[in-house]
């Protein structure tokens, strides 16, 4: 009984100084211990569009622009995934989690964009570089093959294709297809009404632009032909606009995605969807 007392009284001073010399609380290190050995069942992914300051928003008449989010709080939101010790996936990663060849932690996210507005570049880019967070742009083709464009807030600017290294520490560009994000004389997306030729030029085009392995529907429409289109080209993953989280064995040509935005997606909801209780 004494010789199990010793030991007793050794072990707690020996966790003593542990806690002394790293300055870390039992409860703490119970807590990150348990995390650890939690791994994600389902995992949202996020999708913005374009930043700006609130000023500016109010200043050049953006109110009207559900999409348009004020980067004060785009930061608030990175401010507390950062906090609450989220971990931001790639796509690859993704892609390896829904085939079942890796785990991810339990508060993972996945931060999408798209257009590849120059914004995402200007205010996006440092936020998430500060908290070494990773994301990714799907940019539209067609936008980035034209001429540098100095950064305004009264229009938009798209990130130009040679400029996208000095962004590649955090962000992963990948396709929106080439020249198909718009709509005909009757807002009928292109990508649903052109016919296979067509769709297989541009989304092989834009695939050759960015060496990309992955595509967001414009709009976030699809068909069964566009699957079939995105299959044959080599696509490995494609992404709607339909809230929902991902999870293994997901379709991969109908991932869904939160769009985060004033209107769907104030800071009460993004913390339930991050958190996974949408």
């Amino acid at each position: 009984m004494k010789k199990f007392a010793i030991i007793l009284f050794t072990l707690v001073i020996l966790i003593g100084i542990f806690v002394e010399i790293f300055n870390f609380p039992i409860t703490e290190l119970s807590y990150v211990m348990a995390e650890k050995e939690k791994t994600a069942s389902k995992i949202p992914v996020l999708l913005y569009h374009h930043l700006l300051p609130k000023e500016d928003i109010k200043k050049y008449g953006w109110r009207k622009n559900g999409s348009v989010l004020a980067v004060e709080t785009f930061k608030k939101q990175m401010d507390y995934l950062n906090k609450k010790g989220f971990y931001t996936a790639t796509l690859d990663e993704l892609q390896s989690f829904i085939d079942g060849d890796i785990t991810l932690p339990t508060k993972t996210v996945v931060i999408t964009f798209d257009d590849g507005y120059l914004s995402n570049g200007i205010y996006a880019y440092p936020i998430m570089k500060k908290y070494g967070f990773k994301g990714t742009i799907f940019l539209i083709g067609s936008a980035g093959d034209k001429e540098p464009q100095s950064f305004n807030p009264n229009t938009l600017e798209f990130i130009n294709i040679n400029t996208i290294g000095k962004y590649k520490d955090v962000f992963d560009f990948q396709s929106h297809t080439y020249d198909l994000h718009r709509m005909d004389s009757k807002d009928r997306p292109l990508l649903l009404i052109s016919d296979e030729k067509k769709i297989i030029e541009d989304i092989t085009k834009s695939k050759e632009q960015l060496n990309a392995k992955y595509l967001a529907y414009p709009y976030g429409k699809y068909d069964g032909n566009s699957i079939k289109c995105l299959q044959r080209v080599g696509y490995k993953m494609a992404f709607t606009v339909e809230p929902g989280y991902i999870e293994k064995d997901s379709h991969k040509y109908e991932l869904p995605r939160f769009i985060v935005s004033r209107r769907k997606a104030p800071f009460r909801k993004f913390k339930k969807i991050v958190n996974g209780i949408y």
